[in-house]
């Protein structure tokens, strides 16, 4: 194989999926809740960046992580609420239950490898 492809095939083999990306951002949740820690952001081996992660602690103590998601707005721009709850809407949506899987991994082994959580 020329060195060019070799070079090439080595850029696109996978890395480890588990730690393929970083903690760059880790803010505490505030206000008392009983399973919401706080929020964090990750960077991914590819470059990008994915803000407002949250961050909960289930009732048998482990950490388990969601999407970031945004409020839905109504048409006057104020946060739609049913039954006295804002509504949200995921940013982020996974094909197959394997990549909801594979991003809990991800996140929770930057969140471990930054001390957070534990």
């Amino acid at each position: 194989m020329p060195v060019a492809e070799t070079f090439a095939a080595q850029q696109l083999a996978p890395r480890s999926t588990e730690r393929s990306c970083r903690l760059v951002q880790w803010t505490p949740w505030p206000f008392p809740n009983p399973s919401l820690l706080g929020h964090c952001a990750v960077t991914f081996a590819g470059g990008w960046c994915v803000h407002q992660i949250p961050v909960f602690r289930r009732a048998d103590g482990s950490l388990s992580v969601g999407v970031p998601n945004t409020a839905q707005l109504d048409a006057d721009g104020r946060v739609k609420q049913r039954d006295g709850k804002r509504q949200y809407t995921a940013v982020l949506s996974f094909e197959s239950a394997e990549g909801r899987e594979r991003w809990q991994r991800m996140i929770l082994v930057a969140l471990t490898e930054a001390g957070i959580g534990g």
